[in-house]
């Protein structure tokens, strides 16, 4: 049949396309279960040393400033067992190498309690950590260590320890509930969460992280308007008047910081208005009397030419204005207030 070649063929000994290749032996059956996974082994390559690093017990621990404190307590501990020993005095490298191996010794002597503690997988240490670190220490009892307590004629006074008094508690926080009102207050979106621990504090205002809209709100009660304007025209009255007083008690004082004059500086000025009003005086009749003269003298010359349509001019002329010198003596006297009057340097001629 065409699409199938006989195995006994010269041509079936080939590799054809349309022929898939055959399974290896050694492999594994195609419909068997599979094959076991490899197992796969992970190492650090790379280790960082931490036998060395001093890490305490709890990561909140800190020495902080106390760390002063422990060596000073340490040395004075120290002191007092050299004393209760016979000691009147001792040197401060003496004192040092006692601190140094005080240091050593606890040092291990702590290691022991750790190791106890975290070879049975706990973050806190019990009686037995202090047992099996005694034990290790060659201390299977406390009578061993009854003659440490005995400090001799030592007084008690000196052998407690002056402590600073402790820091007074933090405040309270100033509670904004009375401030806010319950529609801005957090503490009711705290409250309505229980999941959440009583002990945390409450949210804070809700304008801090939602959008809380402002209206206003109007007064639509006639009455209560025109009480309202009327209010604020009494109140506006009272700003006014109050005003009022003000700027008459500014000009009573600037009028009563002025200074006196006497006598002879009075007469003077008075001497000095008469002269100039009678100065101003002149010059206005002297220029009545200059416009008379030039009205007189136009119109001879008019009536000569016995023209009448020149008439009206002379009579303008007649009553141009005259310079208004008005002066107010009181201000002083200004001098050259002009540009006229200046000199042509100052003016940039």
């Amino acid at each position: 049949m065409p699409g199938l070649i006989s195995p006994s063929s010269a041509s079936s000994g080939g590799a054809f396309a349309a022929m898939k290749r055959p399974h290896d032996g050694e492999g594994p059956a195609p419909h068997g279960a599979p094959p076991k996974k490899r197992k796969v082994l992970h190492q650090l390559h790379y280790t960082q040393p931490v036998q060395h690093i001093v890490d305490p017990i709890a990561a909140e621990f800190g020495f902080g400033d106390s760390k002063d404190f422990y060596d000073q307590q340490l040395r004075r501990a120290i002191a007092i067992q050299c004393r209760t020993l016979g000691f009147e005095s001792a040197r401060p490298d003496a004192l040092e190498e006692f601190r140094g191996l005080v240091d050593s010794y606890m040092t291990k002597f702590l290691a022991n309690v750790r190791m106890s503690m975290t070879s049975a997988r706990r973050t806190e240490t019990v009686a037995h950590d202090w047992i099996y670190a005694l034990a290790n220490a060659g201390l299977h009892g406390s009578a061993a260590l009854e003659p440490h307590f005995d400090t001799g004629e030592i007084p008690p006074s000196i052998l407690q320890p002056q402590f600073e008094p402790p820091a007074p508690p933090e405040p309270q926080p100033i509670s904004t509930d009375a401030l806010l009102g319950p529609e801005l207050s957090g503490r009711t979106d705290k409250e309505a969460r229980a999941y959440i621990p009583k002990h945390f504090p409450p949210f804070p205002s809700k304008n801090t992280y939602k959008a809380t809209p402002v209206f206003t709100k109007r007064e639509n009660d006639p009455r209560k308007i025109r009480e309202k304007a009327t209010e604020e025209g009494i109140l506006a009255e009272q700003s006014l008047r109050k005003l009022m007083a003000a700027q008459k008690a500014g000009i009573q004082k600037q009028t009563a910081g002025k200074r006196k004059r006497s006598k002879r500086m009075k007469e003077s000025d008075r001497l000095w208005q008469e002269a100039m009003t009678d100065l101003l005086k002149e010059e206005k009749e002297h220029e009545k009397s200059e416009a008379r003269q030039r009205a007189r003298e136009e119109e001879a010359e008019a009536e000569a030419d016995d023209e009448g349509w020149n008439a009206p001019l002379v009579e303008r002329q007649l009553r141009q204005p005259i310079v208004d010198r008005n002066v107010n003596l009181e201000e002083g006297v200004h001098v050259n207030y002009d540009q006229r009057s200046w000199r042509k340097s100052a003016r940039g001629v």
